[in-house]
């Protein structure tokens, strides 16, 4: 009868200490984890924040210019930059102020106010050298 009651406290202490071990690599894992979210959820958030730096670059006025212009809202901390292209097209790029994602939409220019162009959501710089994209310095003021 004593050997029956060494058995069964063994085998509760067998479970415990497996617990114990899935208790320790699930919060291991999950330590693990926690910046991917993080960065996952930075990324969410700068992206629609260039999504609403575009819209709010499409409605600015934008004078003649042979390079990249950029203006800035500075309480949401948007950055829009416009370059004119051959024609009447453009590109448009908009970001979060401090953020390295920017987004581009290919505009049609008609007297200083932007259309845009179908199909034209880029997420990626579409110009050759990576010289040419908007320049990635802070603006002044922000």
């Amino acid at each position: 009868m004593n050997q029956q009651g060494n058995s069964t406290l063994g085998m509760v202490l067998m479970l415990l200490l497996l617990g114990g071990m899935t208790l320790h690599a699930t919060r291991t894992r999950l330590a693990q984890s926690m910046p991917l979210v993080a960065d996952a959820q930075q990324h969410h958030q700068d992206y629609w924040q260039a999504q609403a730096a575009l819209e709010w670059g499409l409605r600015q006025n934008w004078p003649q210019a042979d390079s990249w212009q950029c203006q800035s809202e500075a309480e949401q901390q948007w950055q829009s930059c416009l370059l004119h292209r051959e024609d009447d097209d453009g590109l448009l790029s908009g970001r979060r102020a401090g953020s390295t994602l920017w987004l581009f939409r290919q505009v049609s220019l008609h007297a200083s106010a932007l259309q845009t162009q179908p199909h034209g959501w880029i997420d990626y710089c579409p110009l050759a050298k990576a010289e040419l994209c908007p320049p990635q310095d802070e603006p002044a003021g922000l």
